[in-house]
């Protein structure tokens, strides 16, 4: 998967403002048609080193940072509340992942004319081979990074109906909430006790998001890491604020999402 024909490279220290260019549709009044051919075609998509918020600490929030999936691109902050952005990076490390939805309170878009939601795809058979699907945490660490392409992979098509997807965040697994995440946070450092360089680590899960785009369109995605360079094993030794991931969008308008 990683080694699909449509690769990024967003480099350190390359600014959001500086390489985004404003699309058709800065005030978002789009008629949010699903199979649109405008922007990136459809494709895989490897995100590397995605610069966000790298002072980021687990005192607060980070500075959200607002991708449009349709175009792979940012969008500036000053756009948040049109139709030119699908999710949001929010929250403790840019850890929260928010649609931009204009009919959900607390969304960074509410009260604009977003029309994205999400779904967090969960398999509990395959996530026993590396987590502890009882108590919500990981058993091994680090997870195998082939899971992350077996997982991707599992998903070719959109797996429920539109009103299984959420206008909510989808953030890190069990943390203060019930709901299920695409990540696990180590508050207290409880799976390494006594490693103080193990606390307040966010530790990524191979479970896949779909997106659906505010134009309608379908889009599977998968958070690699929030730190730079990925590494397998993280602690607070490693620089957070850089954001990884892959996804794949189908810009047919159908759920067909085995895309190579």
């Amino acid at each position: 998967m990683l080694d699909k024909k449509y690769t990024y490279f967003l480099l350190l220290g390359l600014l959001a403002s500086g390489w985004t260019s404003c699309s058709k549709d800065d005030t978002g009044n789009d008629d949010a048609v699903p199979g649109t051919t405008d922007g990136i075609p459809t494709g895989v998509y490897q995100i590397v080193n995605l610069v966000a918020d790298t002072s980021a600490s687990s005192g607060g929030n980070a500075t959200s940072l607002y991708y449009s999936l349709e175009d792979n691109k940012v969008i500036p902050a000053s756009q948040k509340q049109t139709g030119n952005w699908d999710i949001v990076f929010y929250g403790i490390y840019n850890s929260s992942v928010y649609p931009n939805n204009g009919a959900a309170v607390g969304s960074p878009g509410y009260g604009g004319p977003g029309k994205a939601k999400l779904y967090l795809v969960v398999d509990r058979q395959f996530d026993a081979a590396y987590y502890d699907t009882l108590n919500f945490k990981p058993t091994t660490l680090p997870i195998p990074a082939a899971k992350w392409n077996e997982a991707f992979d599992a998903v070719k098509t959109v797996p429920v109906l539109d009103d299984k997807f959420i206008t909510r965040d989808i953030g890190l697994d069990h943390f203060q909430t019930e709901f299920d995440g695409w990540g696990y946070y180590d508050f207290y450092g409880s799976l390494f006790p006594g490693n103080e360089l193990k606390t307040h680590v966010v530790y990524s899960l191979p479970r896949v998001m779909i997106v659906k785009t505010h134009k309608g369109n379908y889009a599977k995605l998968i958070i690699r890491s929030l730190y730079k360079n990925s590494p397998d094993n993280p602690d607070r030794d490693d620089s957070p604020g850089y954001i990884n991931f892959v996804y794949a969008i189908q810009k047919d308008g159908s759920k067909n999402l085995d895309i190579h």
